[in-house]
């Protein structure tokens, strides 16, 4: 007698998440603008500069732009994998998924994993990028808070951000829009360079300017520097636009994908 061995139906997600986070780094798209173009933005404006020594807090210039331009790797990284969800909802990916005993939310789930993964290459090239080319901090604990806090929240926030705008738009602009949109948000957010006056007041409402400001915060303390002044900045200030940006973008996910299935 023959005896059938019957598997679980329990739904690998691991395995999931380690195949599209893999195949998402390969892309040339994402090693272009995730990887190479934010390390050549930092050695540019950090550590080719020659006011890249002078001392922020607790470390230096270089280091202080080191960590606004690995938040703005992450942002970018982190969104347009998570748009990329977009084409393959388009393709029937998500029908197919919501057959699955993961069902839909073991998709979304699978799309923030993957977008926290894929973050943390570029972070991790820029930051022993700056290792390597004059950025400094006073202590290691500044260090991996930088890091920490450079990855972790601006992956969750720019995750939800992504598949806001992959579910919302058609598919075949929604990585463009998202992508684009992130460079528009680095220079209203203070990541590129300085800002002033109207602008700078603009620009603390703006999605990256909190992931920008907690993640500089290790450094920088309580102080922002602005194009002609420094200003001090309470910690619930950038806690707040986070956690804001990050709560109305999950909503506005959550609501795209009742959308999509009250459609099927």
């Amino acid at each position: 007698m023959t005896t059938l061995t019957t598997t679980s139906g329990r739904p690998r997600l691991g395995t999931y998440t380690r195949i599209d986070a893999l195949t998402t780094l390969k892309r040339a798209d994402m090693i272009v603008f995730t990887l190479l173009l934010p390390l050549g933005m930092y050695l540019f404006w950090g550590a080719m500069q020659d006011y890249s020594g002078l001392d922020v807090g607790r470390g230096n210039i270089a280091a202080s732009t080191m960590v606004n331009m690995a938040v703005f790797s992450v942002a970018v990284a982190a969104t347009c994998t998570a748009a990329g969800a977009a084409v393959e909802l388009a393709g029937g990916w998500g029908r197919q998924m919501a057959l699955t005993p993961a069902g839909t939310r073991g998709y979304v789930l699978v799309k923030l994993l993957c977008a926290v993964i894929v973050s943390a290459a570029p972070v991790t090239i820029i930051f022993i990028a700056g290792l390597f080319t004059g950025a400094e901090m006073d202590a290691f604990w500044v260090w991996a808070a930088s890091y920490l806090l450079a990855l972790a929240p601006t992956a969750l926030l720019f995750g939800c951000y992504g598949l806001a705008v992959g579910l919302w738009f058609p598919a075949q602009g929604a990585v463009g829009i998202a992508g684009t949109s992130i460079a528009l948000f680095g220079f209203l957010g203070n990541l590129f360079m300085p800002l002033d006056g109207t602008l700078f007041a603009l620009g603390r409402f703006t999605p990256i300017y909190g992931a920008g400001a907690l993640a500089t915060r290790p450094i920088q303390g309580d102080t922002v520097a602005l194009m002609s002044d420094v200003v001090d900045e309470a910690l619930w200030v950038p806690l707040t636009n986070m956690i804001a940006w990050t709560l109305l973008f999950a909503l506005v996910g959550l609501a795209a994908r009742r959308r999509t299935t009250r459609r099927r």
